[in-house]
């Protein structure tokens, strides 16, 4: 069952916010994108001195190709669909390789393939996708709006976590 009924700004974010619930059918394609970026944003809260490394901007980037073939195999994608999946599949794959032969700046190709990034576009593109929300200046800007909350949403839960960053339990040193 399609979500429909609008492209305004405020039914664009009830779609992304609500469609797990309501499509319960997505639950296989979002639940890894949801939590893997709950586990890696909560890790990153957790240990606060770590950084993303290039091993894991790598593995962030097939996120991004993983979620667009799981998307291109489904059926019934129009061609528009499609493409937002090919192009899905593109980012990942360039990113992918900026990453795997170190082709960028670390700065850069951390925050590019960052969790909050890398998980949640490609939340956004799997909605976008699997229901009927138009692609239109409102949906993108709802789109705008839903991932900055995301990302200060992340932030707010790192914020409640405890820091591991004085020493560890199992520190044998």
């Amino acid at each position: 069952m399609a979500i429909t009924g609008g492209s305004s700004i405020g039914y664009a974010l009830e779609t992304f916010i609500y469609t797990p619930i309501r499509q319960p059918e997505l639950i296989p394609t979002l639940l890894p994108i949801i939590l893997g970026a709950v586990v890696i944003e909560l890790y990153f809260g957790k240990f606060t001195n770590e950084e993303l490394g290039w091993n894991t901007s790598v593995g962030n980037a097939v996120i991004w190709i993983t979620t667009g073939a799981n998307l291109l195999l489904s059926s019934g994608l129009q061609q528009a669909e499609q493409q937002a999946a090919y192009g899905l599949i593109a980012v990942g794959s360039l990113v992918g390789y900026m990453d795997f032969y170190h082709k960028w700046p670390d700065t850069i190709a951390f925050l590019v393939s960052s969790s909050g990034i890398v998980y949640t576009l490609a939340y956004i593109t799997v909605i976008f996708v699997k229901t009927d929300l138009e692609v239109t200046d409102q949906t993108l800007q709802a789109a705008a709006v839903f991932f900055i909350g995301v990302q200060a949403a992340f932030k707010i839960l790192q914020g409640f976590e405890s820091t591991a960053d004085q020493g560890s339990d199992y520190d044998f040193e």
